[in-house]
């Protein structure tokens, strides 16, 4: 067997066009496959995250340090809800319906202001109709976890808000969105968003999976990649190794 392989090689004559190709697409297919396997590490990674997260106490905002990682961390505080500058964020579904989520600014009795997601509210009778959504009055306690978002924001058009309010948005940046509102002291802007807890008051309808692709399907997305390198390789092997046909006509 050693020996009929190493007789392969020997017919080794490389074909440049398909030389060419394998050097293109071989590379690619790799990366790809490492591609998929470090998603599926980030993937586990987050998810150890929201589950060592959820036994944990609460903690007051106020003493949240924002230097540390501190995604999903659950937090509470009171205050008062600035319902005159609701956000809406643009392209969210639950259940295959598009709507927003609703963003509403939070000024504590620490002086903090922190950009409340309240969860999903359907789109109203058009997108030129934007919906109603109850306020929510006084003083209120609130718990909630802390949101950093993971990589850049897939944006489905451009970045404008309406010019009255409530204004529709693209994409949720709490420091910008509190200067829009009006809070220009940016030390005393919380920088991530807080997502409601279920049980607070004013929560929507709540829908933030973890992970939208499960770390199996980047696992088998890698393999396919994988496979489909090693036969391209397999492939061509076997056509520049091949024997060459002899005309024996006269």
């Amino acid at each position: 067997m050693i020996a009929t392989a190493y007789n392969r090689m020997r017919r080794f004559r490389a074909d440049w066009k398909l030389t060419l190709l394998t050097a293109v697409l071989l590379p690619m297919m790799l990366s790809l496959g490492f591609w998929q396997l470090r998603r599926e590490a980030e993937k586990l990674e987050l998810q150890a995250v929201w589950d060592a997260r959820q036994v944990e106490m609460p903690v007051a905002l106020s003493t949240v340090d924002t230097a540390e990682d501190q995604q999903y961390r659950q937090v509470h505080a009171r205050g008062h809800f600035d319902n005159t500058h609701m956000f809406l964020l643009d392209n969210r579904t639950y259940q295959g319906k598009v709507g927003y989520e609703v963003i509403v600014p939070l000024m504590t009795d620490e002086g903090t202001v922190a950009l409340v997601n309240r969860g999903w509210q359907p789109l109203g009778v058009s997108r030129a109709e934007l919906p109603l959504v109850a306020p929510i009055e006084g003083s209120v306690m609130i718990a909630a976890s802390i949101y950093q978002p993971v990589g850049e924001a897939f944006l489905l058009g451009s970045e404008l808000e309406t010019g009255g309010w409530p204004k529709v948005i693209q994409e949720l940046d709490p420091p910008r969105l509190a200067a829009l509102a009006g809070y220009i002291d940016k030390a005393k802007v919380f920088p991530y968003s807080l997502r409601l807890s279920e049980a607070a008051p004013g929560a929507l309808i709540r829908y933030w999976p973890v992970i939208s692709t499960t770390p199996e399907k980047h696992r088998g997305y890698a393999v396919q990649w994988f496979l489909m390198a090693t036969a391209l390789l397999s492939l061509y092997l076997h056509y520049s190794t091949r024997a060459e046909s002899t005309d024996n006509s006269r």
